[in-house]
């Protein structure tokens, strides 16, 4: 059993959203009978389904539990409609919360929710940020999920505790972010630039097309990649040409591509979705040119100062450029011999 509650809370929801979540409701996992209830709902879910219920009513025996206290969400996107429900129809009459859980609770009546999309979204993208997930328990029937163990922090989590200097990241040569960065750019950009590792260009990555769907890089060129699948195919690797081009395209590109690889974990999309909404609010505390500032510093590390180059790359790399050469003069010289 987890509470929902999260760091950014203050920021997106209500007073009684955020105390409710905080102190009166907690998803837990669907194991056996006595889970339902309280249940009112005309679908039984499946075991391993995720459900939110009553901290306070989950203390009585299984006969006194008012109706009400227990709900199993269809989807993420049914999380605050279900809290809400709760919050209108079984805490103004449940016998046993305490009474100064109950006083708090009753000041806060008659605030309104902050209803506006981005609202809505956060509740969704917090939810994920949990560890639910929108699928039910072996993909098969209706409700949310567990993707992870909730128990342990997301990479968003791990972020805050960072920043708090609970912990410490181990910044390596071969990432382009570095401890200084802190507090140079946002929680979303720092976490996005660790998934993410210097890469060269080589004749795989050519693509043909006009304008801007064409790329053709020398070989060698450095490029930024997914580190979760750069060595399985060509997506996923980007080679900006300029240091506006890596700040207006690429940082975009790689957000795109990562929320929807296969192979980067749900944890890391999830918190990724997750920093979105909390970067709407670091970007009016950044200089208005944070953004241009700061990955031009990511351009001159992956080009200029190439701490992350390991020795004998240059030599790779011209082994590289000779192949590829060696390969174009047999395509040219097998392209004479048809005409011939």
């Amino acid at each position: 059993c987890i509470s929902l509650t999260k760091t950014d809370d203050v920021h997106w929801l209500s007073e009684m959203q955020c105390y409710v979540r905080s102190e009166m409701i907690e998803v837990f996992s669907y194991k056996k009978k006595s889970d339902l209830e309280g249940y009112a709902g005309r679908k039984e879910p499946t075991i391993g389904q995720v459900g939110i219920r009553c901290v306070f009513c989950k203390m009585l025996p299984k006969a006194e539990r008012s109706s009400g206290c227990v709900y199993f969400p269809e989807s993420l996107d049914a999380v605050h409609t279900k809290v809400g429900d709760m919050i209108r129809l079984h805490f103004p009459s449940c016998t046993s919360m305490p009474d100064d859980v109950k006083t708090h609770f009753r000041s806060n009546r008659g605030f309104g929710a902050k209803a506006d999309g981005d609202a809505q979204q956060y509740w969704i993208d917090a939810s994920r940020d949990v560890g639910l997930i929108d699928s039910p328990p072996g993909g098969q029937g209706w409700g949310i999920s567990f993707f992870r163990d909730p128990l342990q922090p997301s990479p968003a989590d791990n972020l805050d505790r960072e920043n708090a200097g609970a912990i410490s990241f181990p910044f390596r040569k071969a990432l382009l972010v570095r401890e200084e960065d802190k507090g140079m750019c946002t929680d979303h950009v720092m976490l996005l630039l660790r998934e993410v590792k210097p890469c060269r260009f080589k004749k795989s990555d050519r693509r043909g097309g006009p304008g801007a769907r064409g790329r053709d890089r020398v070989i060698g060129f450095p490029g930024i990649c997914c580190k979760y699948c750069s060595s399985k195919n060509n997506f996923g690797r980007y080679f900006p040409v300029s240091a506006k081009n890596l700040t207006d395209n690429t940082a975009n590109s790689l957000q795109a591509h990562m929320l929807s690889c296969g192979r980067c974990p749900e944890s890391i999309k999830a918190s990724l979705a997750y920093l979105m909404h909390r970067s709407s609010l670091q970007k009016a505390e950044l200089s208005g040119s944070w953004k241009k500032s700061f990955f031009k510093q990511i351009w001159e590390r992956l080009h200029l100062e190439r701490a992350w180059s390991k020795p004998g790359d240059e030599e790779r790399k011209e082994d590289d450029e000779h192949d590829s050469d060696e390969e174009d003069e047999r395509s040219i010289s097998a392209d004479e011999e048809r005409k011939e």
